[in-house]
């Protein structure tokens, strides 16, 4: 229980050291392996939640780390049986839960989403012509 407590401590002081500090590439591989796999471990939430952010960080920083990150996750979840595959579960805000493994992908893909600027001057949207108002119809 000491060690596991001393590894959640660790995990959760990675982001911060992501970007305080560029890392070389090996070190950024060695540790995006050591945060992808405890989403394939149970019994281990509290260390997921603080790889989680790990990861994140890691596909956020490092553009060129991101396939290989991608890779890892998804031939460690081919390499699950089939009946081990469901069991890790993330609860959302609204109480209801996905799989951790979800969560995970599903942050990796919003944390490179550049939402674009509103831009200052704007063309006026086009009124259209409601269909019926367009068309004569004629009765013979």
């Amino acid at each position: 229980d000491l060690v596991y407590n001393r590894i959640v401590e660790l995990m959760e002081l990675m982001p911060g050291l992501l970007t305080r500090q560029t890392l070389p590439d090996t070190l950024v591989l060695q540790i995006s392996t050591l945060s992808v796999s405890p989403f394939f471990v149970e019994n281990v939430g509290t260390l997921q939640l603080a790889a989680l952010s790990v990861c994140r960080g890691i596909f956020c920083l490092y553009e060129k780390h991101r396939q290989i990150i991608l890779d890892d996750i998804f031939s460690s979840l081919a390499r699950l049986p089939s009946s081990k595959r469901n069991f890790r579960s993330y609860t959302l805000s609204n109480g209801e839960s996905i799989q951790m493994v979800t969560a995970l992908v599903l942050q990796l893909i919003q944390c490179i989403i550049k939402v674009p600027e509103a831009e200052e001057k704007k063309e006026p949207v086009k009124e259209i012509e409601p269909l019926d108002k367009r068309v004569n119809v004629r009765s013979p």
